[in-house]
């Protein structure tokens, strides 16, 4: 008589590693803080819009073909239209994947016995988060137009018409004050901090319509109302929550009890803007002189004691999330079996989503704050 075993290395082992592949995908989807269902889906009112087109096909790219609106008046009653036809414009986006890939191992069947952590467990855990923290940084430094340490995501600037510089008075004084550059930013007086005033600011630049160059960011739809969402920086946030403005609005808001997750842990709302605190937000403090950590884009640095972070307001489709190949694992003894490895990876690239050479649905908010 012979039972079915499954038991690592026997004859069951390929279900032993699905098993233990899903699990890893579900914590790393956990930790996440771009995770599946809340700011990412596969739908076109997602903020982060997932193409797995390349889980089906080869390839290392994908194009994202984005349509150009009709810019023009038409004909009217008895008018001939024949030979005045216009052509379709489109622009695409490009996406490169690249394997992405982590690996812990451990030294030794006697390592393994002195301790009671399961470190098989404890291994899986890890690279799970591992997984998850990567994924969230590629995303916030491709909409921050900022290359990641790989060089996986490629520098890519704000555009022209979806970049702010200032900020509001920290005193309440009504206005906002918008200047050309970083380097332009004070940190004196409580001058260009982040605030309500701002935030429709940007609200207000996110619906200009620049016609045939680029058009108003869609918002996000959720039961027929449109909103967009802001991801502040810890320290924009402080600023944030010491205002007045701010804090009478929070009182009578009613997204505490909304079902919808883009909702689920905001700070608030104001002027239709979901707000979310989130800590891998870039910073940047000058200090006279010229280093990585002084400033976003290159002959921009931040004026010398100044610290400026940058938010970002999006809206749908802000950027694309190509999938080559889902998280998936690998096991690997050594040693004569007596040593245990494993290997985390996936296959992924982000871009902000671009249009017609324009961020096609993210502001980039840079302001003054007041660190701890």
């Amino acid at each position: 008589m012979a039972n079915t075993v499954f038991v690592r290395s026997g004859a069951h082992s390929a279900s032993v590693e699905e098993v233990w592949g899903e699990k890893t995908y579900r914590q790393a989807e956990k930790d996440a803080f771009f995770n599946d269902g809340r700011f990412v889906g596969t739908d076109s009112n997602s903020i982060i819009q997932v193409n797995t087109d390349l889980t089906k096909n080869k390839g290392d790219q994908i194009h994202t073909p984005l349509r150009a609106r009709l810019i023009d008046d038409g004909k009217v009653n008895d008018q001939a239209i024949e030979g005045s036809e216009v052509a379709l414009t489109f622009h695409n986006c490009d996406t490169t994947i690249h394997k992405r890939k982590q690996a812990v191992r451990l030294d030794g069947e006697m390592t393994e016995r002195r301790t009671k952590i399961k470190l098989r467990g404890e291994a899986k855990e890890a690279l799970g988060a591992w997984h998850a923290e990567s994924r969230d940084t590629d995303i916030v430094l491709g909409l921050s137009g900022l290359t990641n340490a790989v060089n996986t995501i490629m520098l890519n600037p704000p555009s022209s018409a979806r970049k702010f510089y200032g900020g509001q008075n920290s005193s309440g004084a009504v206005g906002v004050v918008t200047v050309g550059n970083d380097a332009l930013i004070s940190g004196s007086a409580g001058a260009h901090r982040f605030g309500t005033q701002v935030l429709s600011h940007l609200k207000r630049m996110a619906q200009v319509d620049g016609g045939a160059s680029y058009g108003k960011i869609r918002p996000v739809v959720i039961k027929g109302k449109k909103y967009f969402v802001f991801f502040a920086s810890p320290w924009q946030i402080k600023a944030l929550k010491m205002e007045d403005r701010w804090i009478n609005a929070q009182k009578d808001a009613n997204i505490r009890g909304d079902s919808n997750p883009l909702f689920s842990g905001a700070c608030g709302m104001w002027d239709g803007v979901i707000v979310h605190e989130y800590d891998k937000i870039q910073l940047r403090t000058g200090a006279g002189g010229s280093t990585a950590s002084e400033y976003f884009d290159i002959a921009d640095d931040c004026a010398n004691g100044v610290s400026v972070a940058r938010g970002l307001l999006c809206g749908a489709q802000a950027g694309i999330l190509a999938y080559g190949r889902k998280i998936g694992w690998k096991e690997k003894v050594f040693e004569y079996d007596s040593q245990f490895g494993v290997e985390v990876s996936s296959i992924y690239g982000f871009s902000k989503a671009k249009f017609n050479s324009q961020d096609f649905a993210v502001i980039s908010c840079d302001t003054a704050v007041d660190l701890d």
